[in-house]
């Protein structure tokens, strides 16, 4: 993979009209070696699913079509629901860090 970011937008069907829900992205992390996935939905599609699904074929492409080695994702630990989320894509919790004055955890496949 290059060092550009990859950014993938999360779509569904409303009222017969696609519409932008979210966004999952790929890209340098912030320590310049790994690659890392991120993702954002808006709250009022939170808890139904489409923020998995989503990080799930971006993380298959990524290792599976790119063919790389690990991904990793580092979300504040505060945030229950993404640290669960990065654990249904069978990540792992690697280590913390202080950034963004909160504490996040490195999660890794």
């Amino acid at each position: 993979m290059d060092a550009e970011t990859q950014h993938w937008v999360i779509r569904v069907k409303k009222n017969n009209f696609l519409v932008g829900i979210g966004i999952v992205s790929l890209g340098k992390h912030h320590n310049n070696i790994d690659t890392e996935i991120s993702y954002q939905l808006l709250p009022e599609w939170w808890g139904k699913g489409y923020g998995t699904e989503a990080v799930q074929a971006v993380l298959n492409h990524a290792l599976t079509v790119l063919g790389l080695p690990r991904v990793i994702a580092e979300t504040q630990i505060a945030n229950i629901a993404s640290c669960r989320l990065l654990e249904r894509m069978g990540m792992r919790l690697e280590g913390t860090v202080e950034r963004f004055g909160a504490k996040q955890g490195i999660f890794t496949t």
